[in-house]
């Protein structure tokens, strides 16, 4: 197994870890704030969906699929809990998106992988060949743990 393999394997297993998570919670659940006045799981699915969504555009992938999830799921804490979608909506969003970045990820080389994204120009890439899309992928697996983390906190019922 190469590094790349290792990392994708990561990859494959935090979007298994969220949805498996996400899936054992009731609906009523699912949009009750975690801890009080805190993010429910409903936002916290929404939020990971529109981070991942915007790696389509940042890895020149292609437009993302659902920009609106931007304006429900921002990080504008005293107004980003209403309009949320339903559960069976954000997993269906979520799995979309999921298979777009995994088709891509999967097709592309390593030098691919240790390639520039969107949002770093070719001279400043030189300068800084770090800013490449496997370390932006591995920093949102990082993410995704994260917010694994505070759904683990959801009280039990």
């Amino acid at each position: 197994m190469t590094t790349l393999n290792i990392c994708l394997l990561q990859w494959e297993t935090y979007n298994r870890r969220t949805q498996k998570v996400i899936e054992s919670i009731s609906d009523a659940q699912f949009h009750t704030p975690i801890v009080p006045g805190g993010n429910s799981a409903s936002w916290l699915l929404g939020h990971l969906a529109d981070t991942d969504d915007k790696l389509l555009e940042l890895f020149g992938i292609r437009s993302r699929l659902f920009p609106e999830l931007e304006k429900i799921y921002h990080h504008d804490r005293a107004t980003n809990q209403q309009g949320h979608l339903s559960k069976d909506e954000l997993i269906a969003k979520w799995k979309a998106i999921s298979a777009e970045l995994d088709r891509a990820f999967k097709s592309w080389s390593e030098s691919e992988w240790l390639g520039r994204h969107t949002a770093v120009t070719e001279e400043d890439f030189k300068k800084e060949p770090h800013r490449n899309k496997l370390n932006v992928m591995l920093s949102r697996v990082e993410h995704k743990a994260s917010h694994l983390g505070q759904i683990a906190m959801l009280p039990k019922k």
